[in-house]
This record gives structure tokens, C-alpha cells and sequence, in this order.
């Protein structure tokens, strides 16, 4: 999620106006201080409840960080467009004195967390979409007994691109898993990556690649098996398999295999057991 840039100056004009509708006041007496609490409504996860808890104030004013209009209200209620992190500001007045905070809110969108990935098992084959993924023979997939199963002949060209749409929250961890094993490969890529834009077909999709299975990285020369976080030698990912994403919505996750002039192995590469769930739901 984005952070907006056009709170600082909204708030400068806030506080003059503060200011200037209290020109009666004196400046005996305490200073106000700006500070306040917050809790998620318990039916509805994007409405957040705040609860002016300053010091020493007659007026108040919010910015909620999301775009919206300012409020006046002494302890107003909130509805968010969506899951992420916003900066909420308050100025208050008081005695002729003006005093602002900034928090940072977490929005939850519960309907984004649990499971990401649809059918991680590969038993339902209409969740995943399939495409060649460039000007060359389509790498041979097959679905059986909860497994991808990906392979080719030797001295090919070939390239397939499985994926499916996911919803994430902005600013979350998730922790990706998927097991994989082959036989050994040689000049051949096996590629998981989690892309903003949709997969289309020709097109050598390689948007976010996150982890890999890559023999010129000198990974999968040999037969392997195990997590793909923990053994892959090539993309953005680390090995605590942590992934976050700046901005929310729609994601692309797609398993990329294939070779150039090369072999994914004599039984292929197996893929299996792929997740994508909230670091705080682990």
C-alpha cells in the first residue's frame, strides 16, 4: 500500500486552522497533548474505532492516511478500503497551543489470510492455467497423484508456465513452501515467482522470481530434493521462504520450468505440497 505524500503539508494547514478558530484563548494553563488508541470493529475487519485519549484539548482533527476526508470528531470511526498499514494523524488544540501525532494502524482483511495458494496438491487441475511461455515447444506437465510433474526429452527447447491468481495483504509476511525433486538437469530452470502482472501467453514470464532451481547458477546439476526455499540458488527469495508485498490485491504465482538446449532430467522435475500462509497464522 502506497503512503500518502500530501499529509504533512494537510496537517500544517490543520493545526493554522486550529489556531486561528481558537485566537480567544489564552496560553495559561497546560499544554495540549495529541495521542490516541485504536481497535478493529469485532463485524467488520476495515473499520477501525479511535479513541481520543489527548490531553488538555477542545478540537481535534484526523487524517487517515487513505485519501479520504479529514474528520473533526473527537473519537471518530473509520472504514478502510483495505487491508494494509496506514499513517493516521491527529492534531489537537488547546489553550492556544497545538500539538500533533502520527501512528502507524494495521487494517487486517481476514478474508486474505489462511491459505493463498488454491490446490497446492495439484489435484484439480481447472485451479491452474497452463501456457507454453514463449516461442518454443510447451515443456510436458501432467497432474498425478497430488503432484506436478514436469519433463522433456534432451538437447530441447521447451518452456510452461502453470499459474493461478491469489489475494494478498499489503505489508504482510507470508511463508512460501513448495517440495520439489529431479533427477538432476542439465542447462534448465525450475522458477517460482509471485508477479503484479497477469501471465499471457508467448510471453517468457519472469516477473518476481522469487526462488529457483537454475543449473548455469550451478543448482539441480544434480539429483535434489527438498524445499524449494531451503536448496534453490537463484532469484529474490531467502531461505526463511518469507515473501511480502508492498501493495495488496491481485498477484500472479507461477511455476516457470524448462530448458535451452538442455534436459529438466530422465523422470523430470516432481513439485508438490506448494504454500503460501501468513508468518503470524505458522
Amino acid at each position: 500500500m502506497k503512503r500518502s505524500t500530501y499529509l504533512k503539508a494537510s496537517f500544517g494547514i490543520a493545526l493554522s486552522l486550529l489556531v486561528f478558530t481558537s485566537c480567544d484563548d489564552t496560553l495559561d494553563g497546560p499544554q495540549a497533548i495529541a495521542d490516541f488508541t485504536y481497535e478493529a470493529d469485532p463485524n467488520d475487519d476495515m473499520t477501525i474505532h479511535f479513541t481520543n485519549t489527548s490531553q488538555h484539548h477542545h478540537s481535534s482533527y484526523w487524517l487517515f492516511g487513505d485519501g479520504s476526508d479529514h474528520s473533526s470528531e473527537d473519537s471518530p470511526t473509520h472504514t478502510f478500503p483495505a487491508g494494509g498499514i496506514y499513517e493516521v494523524k491527529l492534531a489537537v488544540m488547546g489553550n492556544g497551543t497545538g500539538n500533533e501525532i502520527v501512528r502507524e494502524v494495521s487494517v487486517i482483511d481476514r478474508s486474505l489470510l489462511g491459505e493463498r495458494i488454491q490446490d497446492g496438491n495439484f489435484e484439480n487441475p481447472e485451479n491452474w492455467n497452463v501456457y507454453a511461455g514463449g516461442s518454443v515447444e510447451v515443456t510436458q506437465h501432467a497432474f498425478e497423484n497430488g503432484q506436478l510433474i514436469l519433463s522433456n526429452g534432451e538437447e530441447v527447447e521447451s518452456n510452461v508456465v502453470v499459474w493461478q491468481a491469489i489475494e494478498v495483504q499489503a505489508n504482510t509476511d507470508y511463508v512460501f513452501s513448495a517440495q520439489i525433486s529431479g533427477g538432476g538437469m542439465h542447462q534448465s530452470w525450475v522458477e517460482f515467482l509471485f508477479g503484479d502482472d497477469e501471465p499471457e501467453e508467448d510471453d517468457d514470464y519472469s516477473d518476481n522470481n522469487q526462488f529457483s532451481m537454475n543449473t548455469w547458477a550451478e543448482c539441480g546439476i544434480d539429483p535434489f530434493e527438498g524445499n524449494i526455499v531451503e536448496i534453490h540458488c537463484a532469484g529474490d527469495g531467502e531461505t526463511d521462504g518469507i515473501v511480502n508485498f508492498e501493495e495488496g490485491g491481485t498477484k500472479y504465482f507461477a511455476i516457470k520450468a524448462g530448458s535451452w538446449e538442455g534436459t529438466l532430467g530422465p523422470n523430470g522435475v516432481t513439485i508438490s505440497n506448494v504454500s503460501l500462509i501468513p508468518a503470524d497464522e505458522l
